[in-house]
């Protein structure tokens, strides 16, 4: 499983987790700092999809991940080492002796999720949660075939992504277009 801090203020500490291989990390390796959020580790083809949204519009893109966690692994791992490894901001991390076959050039076999699930997902995201600008990320589950949403950012770092201050901007425009037709309708 992932051991995520509740601390998300975008400090270093908020992006220290760990991935926790067996009962024995959690009692004896898990050096915890803080509380944190215990979250499934689900094999993903090591890609991550961050769907960031402004509104209706939405924009998903693909960055590396974790790498997928052999039953070799796992069967490898001794009680008293190695029960833990830490690492910060999953789609910027590899595993460091993670002998997983798999490449950067694998990231472009994994197909992009459709735009229309995108959309959707956005869409009841956005009215569950009464936010307009947040990002949240997907992962791909390798065995089930289904994608899950792992993480949600409100106000995210939209920097990001090319040419974001358009985005912004005419995101902010359409809202304020918004409110001065709502004003109008409602004072005439």
């Amino acid at each position: 499983m992932i051991a995520k801090p509740i601390v998300v203020d975008g400090s270093a500490k908020s992006h220290k987790m760990s991935l926790v291989l067996n009962e024995e990390g959690l009692t004896k390796g898990l050096d915890l700092d803080s509380p944190v959020v215990l979250q499934q580790f689900v094999n993903h083809g090591g890609i991550i999809f961050k769907v960031y949204v402004a509104g209706e519009y939405n924009k998903c893109v693909k960055q590396r991940s974790l790498k997928d966690i052999s039953e070799e692994m796992l069967e490898n791992t001794s009680s008293e080492s190695g029960a833990v490894i830490c690492f910060s901001q999953i789609s910027n991390s590899a595993l460091a002796g993670d002998d997983n076959n798999q490449t950067p050039e694998d990231s472009d076999v994994v197909k992009m999720p459709a735009p229309e699930f995108v959309s959707e997902t956005d869409n009841r995201l956005r009215q569950a949660l009464g936010l307009q600008l947040f990002n949240f990320d997907m992962i791909r589950d390798e065995k089930g075939g289904g994608y899950l949403v792992i993480d949600i950012n409100y106000f995210p770092g939209y920097e990001k992504l090319l040419c974001y201050e358009t985005l912004m901007t005419d995101f902010f425009l359409n809202l304020m277009k918004s409110h001065t037709v709502e004003k109008t309708t409602s004072d005439g």
